[in-house]
Order: structure tokens, then sequence, then C-alpha cells
């Protein structure tokens, strides 16, 4: 939603129009939707359609042979469909189109590469992160636009390499500055909790940049959201504050659904036995 919101604001005085477009199913309805697209603000800067009867799913995915969502169809000018594929994508076609440069053979092809060279990247980070950044400052060397939006993958990136620490710090303030900017307590959450999650080896948890993330994050969401206050708690928890750690966590289990409290409660009981530990030293 960023993203396409922010696309949108870019060329509203180029005659683009992105459009959203969601259905009726047995989770959601047209007042659902008017709700969501109130509560989300700017966030969500951009129209959203309602496809009675998913005629326009069945003219445009089921027309294509399309399965997958998030699928974006990028249409020209004169009404012809230039581009499909990921609505992260989309950068590029859009600006060839919007200039007049996109070419309807090539173009197609250059994205599939475009595509192959970021998901090295990707795959990449997870194995050989000094090998990942280097492909990643060479495409957007090559690919400047397609390279927006990539700062989550390079702040991941940078995490891994020690000699890269005050870079990553850098990199991770400027992605939480501009969610908190947003309001966007999702994005917020994202970005602490692999920082705190007991699961991740990290030498370095960066919980400066985690506790301002999981604190907005929580204040945004109104102090109910569980997953947001469990990860707010990890935080405290690595920063030694048991007490406090606990005292979120239990408020978590109390917001939490069935399906999350036992998960929720194990962390909570893990607290209180630290804060035990550390009344008996």
């Amino acid at each position: 939603m960023p993203h396409l919101s922010q696309l949108q604001r870019d060329y509203k005085d180029k005659h683009v129009t992105i459009i959203g477009l969601t259905s009726e199913d047995r989770r959601n309805t047209l007042e659902m939707v008017k709700e969501m697209v109130e509560d989300k603000g700017d966030v969500m800067d951009f129209t959203v359609a309602w496809d009675t009867e998913r005629k326009t799913n069945a003219a445009y995915m089921a027309a294509s042979g399309q399965r997958g969502i998030p699928t974006s169809f990028l249409v020209d000018q004169s009404g012809n469909i230039a581009w499909i594929g990921h609505p992260m994508n989309v950068d590029i076609p859009l600006a060839m189109v919007v200039a007049g440069t996109w070419d309807y053979e090539d173009g197609p092809a250059m994205m599939e590469a475009i595509d192959e060279k970021r998901t090295a990247i990707y795959r990449a980070a997870s194995t050989d992160p000094a090998k990942a950044l280097a492909l990643l400052s060479a495409f957007r060397d090559e690919y400047p636009v397609a390279s927006k939006g990539m700062e989550g993958l390079e702040f991941s990136i940078l995490c891994q390499l020690p000699d890269h620490v005050a870079e990553a710090k850098k990199v991770g303030r400027v992605l939480v500055n501009e969610a908190i900017a947003e309001k966007n307590a999702s994005a917020l959450n994202a970005f602490a909790w692999p920082l705190v999650d007991p699961e991740e080896k990290r030498k370095d948890r960066f919980l400066e940049l985690a506790m301002l993330a999981a604190s907005k994050a929580n204040e945004f969401s109104g102090n109910s959201d569980p997953a947001i206050l469990d990860t707010l708690a990890r935080v405290y928890f690595w920063q030694g504050d048991m007490q406090e750690a606990l005292e979120i966590q239990r408020r978590a289990v109390e917001a939490a659904p069935e399906e999350m409290k036992a998960s929720l409660q194990k962390a909570a009981e893990e607290y209180e036995g630290s804060v035990g530990n550390q009344r008996r030293r």
C-alpha cells in the first residue's frame, strides 16, 4: 500500500490512476472495504474499486491466466495492456509508458532480466551477504528506478556484515522514520521483530532502533495489538528490563485471541522466571 500510494502521488499530474481492486467473499464486504480505506488514510492513497460479481477479475486475471495475487496490469494511454506483473515491479514499465519509451516487444524480456537479478540478490542475502551487497550495488547502478523499495533488504544484508554496523543503523533509521511518518504500525512491527526474535542468532540486535520501532508501533495501534505488544515486551527483555517485559507481555496475553494465547503465555512465563531470578540475586 505505501508503495502504490507513493506512486500515485508521484504521478498525480501525469494522468495516471492507480486502482486497487477487491470483491466480496465471506470475509470481505463493501462496508468493510469502505471502513478499511477510511482507516488507512494516506497509507492507502489510491483509488479502490469494488468488483461486482468479480467481472473485472474474470476480464483481467482469468483472461490472462494469472493466478497469484497481488498482480498488477499496466494499461497504457491507448487502453492496451503494456505489462503484467507484481506491483512492486511496476515502477520501470510505468515510467517508460508515461514517457512513451516502453518497448512492447523487448520490454517484458527486460523486466524478466531485472527480476532474475533481483532474485539473485535475495538468494545471496541468506548465504553470502557480502556478495549480496555487491550485487545490490551493481543493481542500483544499472536499474535505479527498480531499486526503490529495496532498503529493507539492504538493511537485512548490512546487519549480517560486522564491518557495516554504522551503515546498517543509518539505513535502519531511514526505514523506521519513514514508517513513523506514515504511522504504519505493521511496517514498524515487521522491522522490529526480526531484530529481537529469540530464534534469530544475531551479534547486534540494534535495540535502540528496535525500541523506537516497537514503541511507535504500539502507540499507533492503540496499545492493544497482541503481536505488537509481544514485540515490545521482547525488546524490553533484551534490554534487561524484565519487569516491564513481563507487564507488557501480560497485556499481550489478555488482548490475544485464543489461538495466540499459548505462545504469548509461554513468553510471559519466561519473563516471570527472569524477574524471579533477578530478585533472588
